[in-house]
C-alpha cells in the first residue's frame, strides 16, 4: 500500500510538471481559455487523482467490496458537490477548481484509508514482489485499457475536423450510450481479475491452468450481462431525439451499427481480465498493441470520406477484432471451450434470480431496521 501511494504521487508530480509545460506551450493557442489558476489546480490534483485511481484496487483484491465501493465513489461524489457549487461562485474557473478539488478529496480519502490499513498486521500477508515488478506487469496489462481510450477519443477529433460539431455531437452521444454495454460488464471483469490472481498466488504452479470451471463461468456471465445490456440500450438510442432534440435521429442507426461490436467487447474485456489475473500480462499487451494502432489508422482513412457512419463501422470492427483476439487467447487455457464458456446455462440464470431475491428480501429488513432505530 505504501508502494502504491509512492507510485501515485511520484507519477502524479511528474505528470503535473509535464502538464504545466504543455499548458505553457499552448496557453496562447489551443489552451488560451485556461488561466494559470485553472491549469495549476488541475495539475496539483493529479497525484491525488492517481491515488484515488490506484488505491481502491487493494480492497478489491482483498474482496473488501464495501471499502472498494466507498473509495471509488469518494471522488465523483465530491466533484458532484464541489463543481457546481464553485461554478456558481466563480464561473468557469470555479468549475475547474471544483473538479480538481473533488479528486483531491477522493485521493485524500483513499490515501488515509491505505495508510491506516497498512498498519493492520493482515496487510503484511502474502508475497512481496516489489514495486518494480508490479509496475512492469501493470504497464503491460494497461495497454489494453489504453485501447479503449484511443478508440473513443481520436474519432471525435477527426470527425469534428472534417464534418463539424453537429455530426460530432450526434456521434458522441451514440458512443456514450452504446459504451454503457461494456461498462456494465466491467464490474464482472474487476472481480474476475483479482479472484484469478488470488488463486494463482495461492498455488503458483496452478497459474497457467486455473480451474476451467471458474473461467468458463465468468465468460458465460459476461455473455448474459452484455446481451442484456445491449438489448436495454436499444430503446435508449431510440429515445435520443426526444431528449437531445431534432438532428439526433441518426443516433439509433449509428448505435445499431456499433452495438454488435460493443456487446462482443463487453465479453472480451472479461476474458482479458481472466487471463491477466492468471499472470498473462503479455497476452493483454498483445490485444492492445494489435487493436489500437489499426483502429487509429482506419479512422484516418475512413472518416474523411464516410463521416459518422464510417466512424461507427470502424469502431464496431475494432471492437469485434479486439474481442476475437481476446477469445482466441482465452481459449488457449486448458479446459476452456466456446461451448462451455459462451452458452449460458440454467444455473447461470438462476444466479440472477437468487440475487434479485436477496436484494428484494434485504429491502424490507433494511426498512424495519431503520424504523426500529
Amino acid at each position: 500500500m505504501r508502494g502504491a501511494l509512492k507510485a501515485a504521487f511520484v507519477l502524479g508530480i511528474a505528470g503535473a510538471a509535464a502538464g504545466m509545460g504543455l499548458w505553457a506551450l499552448l496557453r496562447d493557442g489551443a489552451l488560451s481559455d485556461f488561466s494559470p489558476l485553472m491549469a495549476g489546480s488541475l495539475m496539483a490534483a493529479l497525484p491525488f487523482a492517481l491515488a484515488w485511481w490506484i488505491v481502491p484496487a487493494i480492497p478489491l483484491a482483498q474482496e473488501r467490496f464495501e471499502a472498494y465501493a466507498a473509495l471509488t465513489v469518494s471522488a465523483p461524489a465530491s466533484v458532484l458537490l464541489l463543481c457546481p457549487a464553485l461554478a456558481l461562485l466563480a464561473g468557469e474557473t470555479g468549475a475547474v477548481i471544483g473538479f480538481a478539488g473533488g479528486y483531491v478529496v477522493g485521493g485524500s480519502v483513499s490515501s488515509l484509508w491505505a495508510l491506516r490499513h497498512a498498519r493492520d498486521p493482515t496487510a503484511a500477508h502474502g508475497p512481496e514482489h516489489g514495486l518494480r515488478r508490479a509496475g512492469g506487469f501493470g504497464a503491460r496489462a494497461w495497454v489494453n485499457d489504453l485501447f479503449a481510450l484511443i478508440n473513443l477519443r481520436p474519432d471525435l477529433f477527426i470527425l469534428s475536423a472534417y464534418f463539424g460539431t453537429a455530426d460530432t455531437g450526434v456521434y458522441a452521444v451514440t458512443v456514450s450510450i452504446t459504451s454503457l454495454v461494456w461498462i456494465v460488464s466491467q464490474p464482472l471483469a474487476s472481480v474476475v481479475l483479482p479472484r484469478n490472481a488470488g488463486i494463482a498466488a495461492a498455488d503458483p504452479g496452478l497459474a497457467p491452468e486455473l480451474p476451467a470451471s471458474e473461467q468458463n463461468a465468468a465468460a458465460r456471465h459476461s455473455v448474459v450481462v452484455s446481451l442484456a445490456a445491449g438489448l436495454a440500450v436499444v430503446p435508449i438510442l431510440a429515445l435520443a431525439p426526444f431528449v437531445w432534440g431534432e438532428g439526433f435521429e441518426d443516433t439509433l442507426r449509428l448505435g445499431l451499427i456499433m452495438l454488435p461490436g460493443v456487446v462482443l467487447l463487453g465479453i472480451g474485456r472479461v476474458m482479458v481480465a481472466a487471463f491477466t489475473g492468471a499472470g498473462a500480462a503479455n497476452q493483454a499487451l498483445l490485444v492492445g498493441l494489435v487493436s489500437f494502432p489499426l483502429t487509429f489508422i482506419a479512422f484516418l482513412l475512413v472518416i474523411p470520406d464516410h463521416g459518422s457512419t464510417g466512424a461507427a463501422i470502424v469502431s464496431c470492427c475494432s471492437y469485434v477484432a479486439a474481442a476475437l483476439l481476446a477469445a482466441l487467447l482465452f481459449f488457449r487455457a486448458p479446459g476452456t471451450s466456446p461451448r462451455q464458456a459462451l452458452m449460458p446455462r440454467g444455473a447461470d440464470l438462476r444466479d440472477y434470480e437468487r440475487l434479485a431475491r436477496r436484494l428484494w428480501g434485504g429491502l424490507p429488513s433494511a426498512r424495519s431496521a431503520r424504523a426500529s432505530r
